[in-house]
């Protein structure tokens, strides 16, 4: 029988457990702990901890011990019942779920705090308020999923906000998490790691305080002091990020030392943004810039109307190797003299764009392409100004594409075949790798899967080494060298690529989604206890 301690409140008085052989709490007769301190300090490796009591507050920061390879540590709240703890430690092989975290006598203190060289850990399906967000240094492994986070560091009638969540580690996966009333969503640095399907919404300006400096607020901020590298941002979603200094992503290598490189910007969505979507450069230093930042089938509505900065994703300043592909960008309302995306003397030579949308719905509109501050939009291949993408609802925020609009089927291929790579195999060199990603070993997450010519002819990417440009294959697939190569599906397995050319924007209009058990499945030995 699998061994479970309990915490019995004294609401629910029907509930009990027994002391099994080993100690600890079986189901069935009598002993219960006061305490979920005392239930965690008498846990082994793979035991659960459930917590009972609806309503019930529990004057806590509990600390979860380390359990081992395969073997979970789980400190669980009973599922219908709304339990609250100040706060949460959790070490390796440890998951931690259902929870209200939130200390408002002092906020500031973490909701969840990972220590540092923890591995393998979990944090899913708790609501986190007026606690410190979470924060961990140099962890691995991490899975941060379905979780709520609103008014960190502060309370709600005396907002003054701080980051969601501060990770510095690598091969996390963070998805579907709901974030509001925050300075950043992420203080951010580490490598493979995957954010996505995340929501931040209603960030205010007026909500910034002392924890969050000058009120710059993001969705990503990555300015790290260490490596940051191989990082995917998919299909998140920013709305009303409001203020003068309202941004999605921040990629600034101003003090990583030419460690910064590779992210991938894709499939997201940023709508009604103070300032900018996409800041990639490096403080205006001298030092490297952030390379390799991809941004492509991305919808940027209402970003920048108004704002300090002239161009909604700008990647300047020794940034190289960036890209601008199969966006939309519109605005509701006139812009006059505004660069969609741009450049500097720096990064234009190594930048590639072409197969955006860009509309206004007012008739003054003057957008530039990626030269700062002149030449027209259309002057990069593909682009198409002045057409209405024919949202399914901007009012309601629903940015699918109609029938008919004009982003449908008119995106282009991210890359090509390399020269002298033609015929077969499962080795495929390409002019560019770092649009790809492969899976990075982390848990439900797939490696991106290409399609080479034509939709028909597809295959998943099994590594891919960023050094060669060479993607290895699941299975053979047949090219010559100056095919186009497309992305034919996802990191959750979705395909987003069915016709003949690819939708532009971040909702492809005839999108396949994942196959069962595509998206990573929730923890598999939590215990419940039945009555």
């Amino acid at each position: 029988m699998k061994t479970i301690c309990c915490i019995l409140a004294f609401t629910v008085a029907s509930w009990a457990c027994t002391t099994g052989a080993s100690g600890n709490c079986e189901v069935g007769s009598g002993k219960t702990y006061s305490t979920i301190s005392s239930c965690l300090s008498a846990m082994s490796a793979g035991q659960t901890c459930q917590v009972f009591g609806n309503g019930v507050s529990y004057n806590e920061t509990a600390t979860v011990p380390a359990g081992s390879t395969g073997n979970y540590n789980s400190l669980i709240a009973n599922p219908g019942d709304t339990v609250f703890i100040l706060g949460v430690t959790l070490n390796s092989h440890a998951k931690v779920n259902g929870f209200h975290i939130q200390n408002t006598s002092s906020p500031t203190s973490a909701c969840v705090s990972i220590p540092s060289s923890t591995t393998d850990f979990y944090i899913t399906n708790n609501v986190m308020y007026a606690c410190g967000g979470v924060n961990e240094s140099s962890a691995s492994h991490g899975f941060i999923q379905g979780n709520t986070l609103s008014y960190i560091d502060c309370t709600s009638t005396a907002p003054n906000t701080g980051p969601a969540m501060a990770i510095h580690g690598d091969h996390h996966l963070i998805e579907n998490n709901d974030i509001s009333h925050v300075s950043d969503g992420f203080h951010f640095s580490g490598s493979f790691n995957v954010i996505r399907k995340n929501t931040m919404h209603d960030t205010l300006a007026s909500e910034c305080g002392s924890h969050s400096g000058n009120c710059h607020i993001d969705f990503f901020e990555d300015e790290p002091s260490a490596a940051s590298q191989y990082n995917v941002l998919e299909e998140n979603t920013i709305l009303n990020n409001l203020g003068a200094n309202g941004h999605g992503y921040l990629t600034q290598a101003d003090v990583c030392g030419g460690q910064c490189f590779n992210v991938i910007i894709r499939f997201n969505t940023a709508a009604h943004l103070g300032t900018a979507g996409i800041i990639d450069d490096n403080a205006f230093s001298s030092n490297p810039g952030y390379s390799y930042v991809k941004s492509y089938n991305n919808d940027w509505v209402d970003v920048g109307t108004g704002a300090t900065f002239d161009c909604t994703n700008t990647v300047t300043h020794n940034s190289t190797h960036g890209a601008n592909m199969n966006d939309i960008f519109y605005w509701p309302g006139a812009q006059s003299d505004f660069n969609a995306y741009c450049t500097d003397s720096s990064t234009v030579g190594t930048y590639s764009s072409g197969h955006n949308l860009a509309y206004c719905t007012s008739t003054t509109c003057n957008i530039h392409g990626k030269n700062y501050g002149s030449g027209s939009f259309t002057d990069d291949p593909g682009n198409i100004f002045g057409q209405d993408p024919k949202f399914v609802n901007y009012a309601a925020n629903n940015f699918a594409l109609a029938a008919g609009s004009p982003a449908i089927g008119t995106g282009t291929n991210l890359t090509t075949v390399a020269a002298g790579d033609s015929g077969s195999g499962t080795s495929l060199v390409v002019t560019d790798a770092s649009y790809f990603q492969d899976g990075s070993g982390i848990s439900g997450v797939s490696g991106d899967c290409i399609a080479v010519k034509a939709a028909t002819n597809h295959v998943c990417v099994m590594t891919v080494n960023y050094t060669t440009n060479t993607l290895t294959l699941a299975s053979a697939i047949t090219r010559a060298a100056g095919d186009p190569v497309y992305i034919y599906g996802i990191s959750n397995g979705q395909v987003v690529l069915t016709g003949t050319n690819p939708d532009m924007g971040a909702f492809p209009s005839n999108a396949v989604a994942p196959p069962t058990g595509g998206a990573p499945a929730p923890p598999t030995d939590l215990s419940a206890i039945v009555e």
